[in-house]
């Protein structure tokens, strides 16, 4: 997941805007549920069985993404040092709060692991790695939620180097890129986890994002009634492979991929969402805070739950603490937004305007 795109030189979707917030919503959710399980064990009742992939919200976020790389930069392509102007802005955008987060989670887990384990380990997670995390759980970051972001770092240095060339010729290497990572994961021996982990088939989803923003240069429009259609087939299709065995047996990109199409798609090419009610502006003040809501939730949760615990909520009303997590986790993007991650982007955006200063001058 990532944040926001570039400084809109379309106009601004209001609709991707808050359709981000769902999607960083759907993951907290899931991970509510999760909480819920942990605290009430064999109690936790129906909290175990909402078979949804709330993980779709990941699907959505790298659909949106592919979208809005192509759609704000697809006329940048082959111009002088736009390339390194958006990977510069990109950095910017990503880098200074996760790196927070992943200093807040080493601090306190890394003394656990040796250094041998724990340096290199911790050096992959700031440099957008993948990386066997030390306790066997798999190719995780120190902040566990930015493995998508070593997917989204990846997708932006490709996308950045096909900036170097014509449009054209830029799809086709972004294509032939895409292509060969998933050929060469499928040769590769599985000592070649990072080959293994960029080769993944989610990488397509992606490239369905650009496709989408390819129909939506020419204009391609839904009438409301059919967006409504193909974005609950979308929500229903998700639905059907995870409650049957083609979650487990198709690859996500197809379990998750297609499904978050159809939703982008039909927010996209449907109706423009209008602002001028209160819900709406608050999905899309959502959305501004989406990237803060999918790092910070889990600190908020646990938090959260913890106290529950003490308090003993999670006997005396479960529902309750269910519902403080969803609550603290949204107060706590909106004020990281708002005070941490838009202050430090400024800065640090009219850092990097300033004219070079010559030495003598």
């Amino acid at each position: 997941m990532a944040p926001p795109g570039e400084p809109a030189k379309a106009a601004r979707l209001e609709g991707v805007q808050a359709l981000r917030f769902l999607a960083a919503l759907l993951v907290v959710i899931g991970h509510c549920q999760h909480e819920a399980v942990e605290a009430l064990g064999a109690q936790a009742g129906a909290a175990r069985f909402i078979a949804f992939d709330w993980g779709l919200g990941v699907d959505i976020f790298f659909v949106i993404s592919g979208f809005i790389m192509w759609h704000l930069m697809q006329d940048g392509f082959g111009k002088p040092g736009e390339a390194q102007r958006f990977l510069r802005r990109r950095v910017l955008r990503i880098v200074p709060i996760y790196w927070l987060g992943t200093t807040a989670i080493a601090l306190v887990t890394l003394a656990a692991f040796s250094p041998g384990e724990s340096i290199p380990f911790a050096l992959a997670s700031y440099l957008f790695i993948p990386w066997p995390h030390p306790d066997g759980r798999g190719l995780f970051p120190v902040l566990t939620l930015g493995w998508t972001l070593n997917y989204e770092m990846m997708f932006y240095c490709v996308f950045a180097l096909a900036l170097t060339l014509p449009r054209r010729l830029g799809l086709t290497l972004l294509l032939s890129v895409f292509a060969a990572l998933f050929v060469a994961a499928r040769l590769a021996p599985p000592q070649a986890f990072m080959l293994k982990f960029w080769g993944d088939p989610i990488i397509f989803e992606f490239l369905f994002g650009i496709g989408l923003a390819a129909l939506h240069r020419h204009r391609a429009t839904l009438p409301g009634w059919v967006a409504l259609i193909v974005a609950g087939a979308g929500f229903l299709l998700a639905t059907w492979s995870y409650q049957t065995g083609a979650y487990h047996e198709l690859a996500r990109a197809i379990t998750g991929g297609i499904p978050a199409l159809l939703i982008v798609g039909a927010v996209v090419c449907g109706p423009r969402l209008s602002v001028s009610s209160r819900p709406a502006r608050l999905a899309v003040m959502g959305g501004d805070a989406s990237y803060a809501l999918y790092l910070a939730h889990p600190f908020a949760l646990k938090a959260v739950a913890a106290v529950s615990a003490k308090l003993g909520l999670w006997t005396l009303a479960p529902v309750a603490p269910i519902l403080a997590m969803l609550a603290a986790a949204v107060i706590v993007s909106v004020l990281i937004y708002r005070f941490v991650e838009r202050p430090i982007l400024s800065a640090l955006q009219r850092h990097f305007a300033r004219p070079a200063v010559r030495l003598g001058s």
